[in-house]
């Protein structure tokens, strides 16, 4: 038995169990692609429920259980599936890839179907092109303080400028500041990403910044007051270098301007995340690890809060502070570690974050769906892929260009 038909095998059993993650689903796919005799195979597989049985039945009788699993054992493949996605109907759930309970024997069932199937004569099967948007990546542009800008995604790695004493450069995706004492005036850059694009950038008291889609992040070239204070529009996660001397402060900013304005986090040393797009209701300041200091204003009043590791801090438009004490933080970094997330999220939280990395525009001609969706996916494949996930709900979308159509 070849390694080919194990594995083919091994994807099969796996698209019955609904186990596959959206790579395998490209390779099987690919497989049954190749000829009319794959396809066709494929399709006796897994759309006959009474094939299945009488296969099942079949080898049964000729195998004891424990050459069954010796065989499985050594032929099924360990890997980790991606989580499933499903979906919420309002008061009920629906698995959109539930994991179907089939009898272990079924591995090697298929196995010895392959085998024994004859190949009737190979006949190509033509792919489709479809419209397709491929995923974001490392994109951004750098704004010096004198205005000159520098695209960094076709920047080469090494030395990008140089402002007074600090050296700029950029290394292995990530853009960094030498550490300077100068005392001079200092000078400020702005480093903003696109849509669909994302960067690292390591500030010059070594803190350690990543940007996400459409964001950006205003800093000096040199910290030499009495705190380090940083400005940010978009998604960020921090990881502050310590300081108890220096204060390490963020202020967020909106493109509707003063709204958002009076929200500021204080940190000494930690690790935390903010997500302050404009067109989200809330900015979420998510803490993993350490200690911050939130302040809001709300109708000309303060308000703050001092956040624990697995707290995130919510500030509404007109500046109303709360603290949510149960904060998903592997959700909450998901874009960070390249994964879509989501967890009982509605069809416009997911589409906002879909939009915004794979640069498309979102419409929903009949109104918003009301499913809820949760599950986990790469950031790193098309938008095809991502949606033929999400299609196994009742949702389906239609790509015209670069707007994707949301129908219910």
């Amino acid at each position: 038995m070849t390694l080919v038909v194990k594995r083919i095998a091994a994807l099969i059993v796996k698209q019955l169990r609904n186990e596959l993650s959206v790579e395998e689903s490209i390779e099987l796919e690919q497989w049954a692609n190749e000829n009319v005799a794959n396809r066709e195979l494929l399709q006796e597989l897994t759309d006959n429920e009474s094939l299945r049985r009488e296969l099942i039945d079949y080898y049964e009788a000729e195998q004891s259980k424990e050459a069954v699993w010796k065989k499985i054992d050594e032929a099924t493949p360990e890997t980790t599936p991606v989580i499933p996605i499903t979906v919420q109907h309002q008061k009920k759930y629906r698995y959109l890839a539930a994991a179907v309970t089939i009898g272990a024997v079924l591995t090697t069932v298929a196995y010895f179907w392959l085998q024994q199937k004859p190949k009737p004569a190979t006949t190509p099967i033509a792919q489709t092109t479809t419209n397709d948007v491929l995923p974001g990546g490392n994109k951004a542009i750098l704004k010096l303080s004198d205005g000159k800008t520098i695209v960094l995604d076709n920047a080469q790695n090494g030395l990008l400028a140089q402002q007074g004493a600090v050296q700029i450069e950029k290394q292995d995706g990530q853009l960094m500041y030498s550490p300077s004492e100068a005392t001079a005036a200092v000078s400020y850059n702005t480093l903003a990403t696109p849509v669909g694009g994302q960067f690292q950038l390591k500030l010059p008291d070594g803190t350690r910044v990543w940007l996400n889609a459409a964001s950006s992040i205003t800093y000096p070239t040199a910290f030499t007051g009495n705190d380090r204070r940083v400005t940010i529009y978009g998604e960020a996660y921090f990881e502050v270098a310590r300081d108890a001397a220096k204060p390490f402060k963020v202020g967020v900013t909106t493109s509707e301007g003063a709204a958002r304005n009076g929200t500021e986090i204080e940190v000494l040393g930690t690790h935390f995340n903010i997500n302050a797009y404009s067109n989200e209701a809330l900015v979420k300041t998510s803490l993993l690890e350490g200690k911050v200091k939130i302040k809001s204003d709300f109708f000309n009043g303060k308000q703050s809060a001092i956040l624990k590791p697995g707290q995130q801090a919510q500030v509404e438009v007109e500046g109303r502070l709360k603290v949510k004490d149960d904060a998903d933080m592997e959700e909450v970094v998901a874009w960070k570690n390249g994964e879509f997330l989501f967890q009982s999220a509605d069809i416009g939280t997911m589409m906002r974050q879909v939009a915004r990395w794979y640069d498309i525009e979102v419409s929903y001609p009949e109104g918003m769906p009301k499913d809820k969706f949760s599950g986990k996916i790469g950031r790193n494949v098309n938008l095809s892929q991502l949606l033929k996930i999400l299609e196994y709900s009742e949702v389906k979308f239609e790509l015209k260009g670069k707007t994707l159509i949301v129908h219910n």
